[in-house]
């Protein structure tokens, strides 16, 4: 607490000085009060003796009323009343209280009175303790005595009534008697002291009552001027006190009792210069509590939370168990979560993806009446559709919304948030099969309420709701799926065939029966010649209608104990028992005339062919696997022999086949191993015989293999995808060596580089060659591209778009082989193309062969005409090369000028080609 040096003392002066003046004033208040105290009893004096004095006036006349009544009535009640009278004011009878209120007149017969009697004493005993003075006293007696002696005449008057009754004249001069002359001054004798003692009291207590007004006018005046002082000494304690509390005792109060309620959330604010007050030490107080407090509510309340929600994960675990619909589910997830997990609200929305809308089906907790007509949508064009729910749906992912209010994507929804107490929500998708058919959305009151405790936890709840979801599914197809199960694991689910698990049973009980009887058992393998184009041109359901076509017709061909079996996409197996190789092979070419009859599906004509791998047991194999394996490699070698067609297994198929198996694995480490290399042929002008290019050759030779042939490795390579690789390799090897040759000083030479088919199929082929190019820092110009005709067979269109875009980047194209594939002249016309190069299939024998020079004159005229350049390579004679040079053929390359050389071999033949031309 901070350390006063300079209120506290100046406040308990004050303070002593309020306690004197307070002790002060009270004494003054005291004296105040005396003094109105003694007006009171003298006033009360004063009352107190008039009413004795009234009660002699009063009895007086109260005699001589009762006397008179009575002696003209003659009613004896009066003569009783009269002498009660005598006997009160003597004391020998009980007064009535509240005496000079008494009427006697109202007395009855009965001696009823109206007041209770009290206490029977003569009335000079009560003027005597009524504190009258001497000479007050000195009247009352006269007049009481006078009154006494009065009482004669009236008894006297009152004895003729009893004794006369009958003599009127001793009546009337008893009446007389009480109304004479002489009867009223004895009546004025009696009176006239009680004026006077009347007067002198009032005198008397006037003067008391005066000389006490008096002194309690002084005694007010103390009071109020201490009462001021004490006002101004408790402002300025109060003053002295605020400025050592930093605030008021009232403000201090309520500081402290929210301090003692544990109420943080609002800080004390400190006025300038008060941080040393009591004040300022209980707002730090404050601020440490606060820090200390909310580290232990957000703790405690983030225990809470998740232990909450565990209870409300067990009870949706045990509502997955008992409920049998999806509805009854969500509504007790629902109230799982709002009555145990501790959430605001939550519910559920069934998702409509065709409307593309949300519909609410569950819900829990605070705010559902604002489910009623929620209209929430999936799109993102709407406002609707960008929430929570709608984000959540696109993304598939749960979406975390930790402060509801303030939220962009939840501005539609701020004033129904700030309305039910919704601080964070969230939402998160329900999928069943992997499509999303609900959203779970719990709310929070809490901001930042998820999390990652609670978020693992309502993941595991999703989780276990989608198991439910699959569960309910499931129960309803049950059976059905049980019985589709028993099927699949026999047939294939398309053509009903039988699939690889009932082709091995009824293989392990055809080749054992084969075994016994020493018979030959035939198994064939036949697969569909380019099938694939039907799917991709078509549709996969026009390939399914064709395969199922197909498949009934293959069954219906075979005999009952044969088997037919579908492993996958169009490939069939046929296992046919007791059947020699010849009756083989005319079953097999049955079945590829029976392919080859057309097939309608809708509104297509389809025509297809098929490749047949025959393998013989036991000649070719004793199990399943082996046969198989060896129908494989005889049906390779039909699809590698042009298709349509049938082939038995030999043994060199299966050394070709392990050959190819060698190869592949063999070039997966080529590169690694640094076991390629590039050679480069020179290219030259038939004009000058100057060499104008060369053509990259890629060369491979391992220890294992020795040197394997282009013609052997580069098949192998596109068959197993590795053509990408190592034709990237290639392409960066010989750019850079163009590169290497222009900085030694060389002149420029174009660098002609295959590309096969697979490579130019890939859509990244520009943007590749332009990645080396500038990699390399070589001009696009001095590379060309040699391509086969092939590129164009499958794409035409994409052929032509990949040209354009390697000619927009300044790269040259050549047709290599040309003459030897599919030539269309439209679409040559159509490439960005310079040069043909004429393969040397038809060079080889233009000397002697008069059809080959007609194919070569043909391709240099055409191209002259179409604009192109030409060349030929496989030059190994002059007779060659003087045809060529008449035919004005533009370049030539072969062994006749020079085999592919390294590259230091390649720039010596430059050099010595650039001196010859000097």
């Amino acid at each position: 607490m901070p350390q006063h040096t300079r209120h506290p003392p100046r406040f308990a002066s004050y303070l002593w000085t309020c306690l004197g003046v307070l002790l002060l004033g009270t004494l003054a208040f005291l004296l105040y009060v005396w003094t109105e105290l003694r007006v009171d009893r003298a006033n009360e004096l004063r009352y107190h003796s008039r009413s004795i004095v009234d009660e002699l006036r009063q009895s007086s006349d109260d005699l001589t009323r009762m006397a008179r009544t009575y002696v003209i009535t003659g009613d004896v009640r009066y003569r009783l009343h009269y002498q009660e009278i005598i006997d009160i004011r003597d004391g020998l009878r009980a007064r009535p209280r509240d005496y000079e209120n008494v009427y006697w007149d109202l007395v009855t017969g009965s001696d009823q009175r109206p007041r209770a009697r009290g206490d029977a004493i003569p009335l000079l005993d009560m003027m005597r303790r009524a504190e009258f003075t001497p000479a007050e006293m000195a009247l009352l007696s006269e007049a009481k005595r006078r009154s006494d002696l009065l009482t004669g005449i009236e008894r006297a008057a009152i004895a003729v009534r009893d004794s006369t009754v009958s003599e009127p004249l001793q009546l009337a001069a008893a009446v007389a008697a009480l109304h004479d002359a002489a009867y009223h001054r004895a009546k004025a004798d009696i009176m006239r002291p009680i004026a006077q003692v009347n007067a002198s009291v009032d005198q008397r207590t006037l003067t008391g009552v005066q000389s006490a007004a008096d002194q309690a006018r002084l005694a007010r005046v103390v009071f109020m001027l201490i009462t001021l002082l004490l006002v101004v000494l408790l402002w300025r304690a109060k003053r002295s006190l605020d400025a050592a509390l930093g605030c008021s005792v009232a403000q201090l109060r309520t500081g402290i009792e929210r301090l003692g309620r544990g109420e943080f959330s609002e800080p004390l604010m400190v006025a300038p210069k008060a941080e040393n007050s009591v004040w300022g030490w209980l707002a730090e107080t404050q601020q440490s509590l606060a820090r200390l407090d909310g580290e232990r509510t957000a703790a405690l309340e983030r225990t809470q939370r998740v232990s909450r929600l565990y209870s409300a994960l067990s009870l949706c675990n045990q509502a997955i168990v008992r409920c049998g619909t999806e509805r009854e589910l969500f509504e007790q997830l629902c109230q799982a979560v709002v009555t145990h997990g501790g959430m605001k609200m939550a519910w559920i929305g069934a998702i409509d993806q065709e409307a593309g809308s949300v519909t609410p089906v569950a819900c829990a907790g605070n705010g559902t009446e604002y489910l009623q007509n929620l209209q929430l949508s999936l799109d993102a064009a709407v406002p609707q559709g960008r929430g929570p729910i709608g984000l959540a749906f696109r993304s598939g992912e749960p979406y975390w919304c930790q402060d509801f209010v303030n939220a962009p994507e939840t501005a539609n929804w701020h004033q129904t948030a700030a309305r039910y107490g919704w601080a964070a929500s969230a939402a998160i998708p329900l999928r069943c099969k992997g499509r999303i058919v609900a959203m779970f959305s719990p709310y929070s009151s809490t901001v930042h309420a998820f999390d990652d405790e609670v978020r693992a936890l309502l993941l595991e709840m999703q989780r276990d709701m989608e198991f439910a979801l699959e569960n309910f599914e499931h129960r309803a197809a049950r059976k059905h799926a049980e019985e589709r199960m028993q099927y699949l694991a026999q047939f294939d689910p398309l053509t009903g065939l039988p699939n690889r698990a009932q082709l091995q049973e009824h293989a392990h009980h055809a080749l054992a029966l084969a075994r016994r009887k020493h018979e030959s058992v035939a198994l064939m393998m036949l697969d569909l010649d380019h099938f694939k184009d039907i799917n991709d041109s078509l549709g996969h359901s026009t390939g399914d209608e064709l395969l199922c076509e197909l498949a009934r017709r293959l069954r219906a061909s075979l005999r009952e104990q044969d088997i037919v079996a579908r492993l996958g996409g169009d490939e069939f197996i046929f296992m046919l028992e007791s059947l020699r190789a010849d009756e083989a092979a005319e079953v097999a070419r049955k079945l590829l005339e029976l392919i080859d009859q057309p097939v309608r599906v809708g509104p297509h004509d389809l025509k297809v062919t098929a490749s047949i791998g025959v393998a013989m047991y036991p000649a070719d194999g004793a199990d399943l696997e082996t046969l198989l394996q060896r129908a494989d490699a005889a049906m390779y070698q039909v699809k590698q022999g042009g298709r349509h067609g049938l082939r038995f297994f030999t043994a060199a198929m299966q050394q070709r086949a392990a050959r190819h198996l060698q190869l592949v694995n063999a070039l997966r480490y080529a590169l690694e191993r640094e076991q390629m290399h590039v050679l480069y042929q020179p290219q030259i002008s038939l004009k000058n015989r100057r060499i104008v290019g060369a053509e990259a050759l890629l060369r491979w030779s391992t220890p294992e293999l020795g040197v394997v042939s282009p013609a052997e490795f580069i098949p192998a390579a596109e068959e197993s995808g590795l053509i990408q690789s190592i034709g990237t390799w290639v392409l960066r090897q010989a750019v850079r060596q163009a590169r290497a040759w222009l900085d030694q000083g060389l002149p420029p030479i174009v660098m002609a580089v295959n590309l096969s088919a697979i490579q130019f199929r890939n859509g990244e082929l520009p943007e590749l060659i332009s990645q080396i190019l500038e990699e390399e820092s070589l001009p696009p110009e001095y590379l060309e591209l040699e391509l086969t005709e092939a590129v164009a067979v499958h794409d035409p269109q994409g052929a032509i778009s990949i040209m354009n875009k390697l000619h927009e980047r300044g790269v040259r194209m050549s047709i290599d082989d040309f003459g030897t594939g599919f030539s269309s002249l439209s679409h040559l016309k159509k490439f960005k193309v310079y040069k043909l190069k004429i393969d040397q299939s038809f060079v080889r024998d233009i000397s002697t062969d008069a059809e080959d020079r007609a194919i070569v004159s043909a391709i240099i005229n055409m191209a002259r005409s179409l604009g192109l350049q030409t060349i030929a390579e496989g030059v190994e004679t002059a007779e060659q090369q003087a045809f060529l040079r008449g035919q004005h053929c533009d370049e030539m390359q072969g062994y006749y000028f020079s085999k592919p050389v390294s590259p230091a071999a390649f720039q010596q033949l430059v050099l010595e080609s650039v001196a010859r031309n000097i």
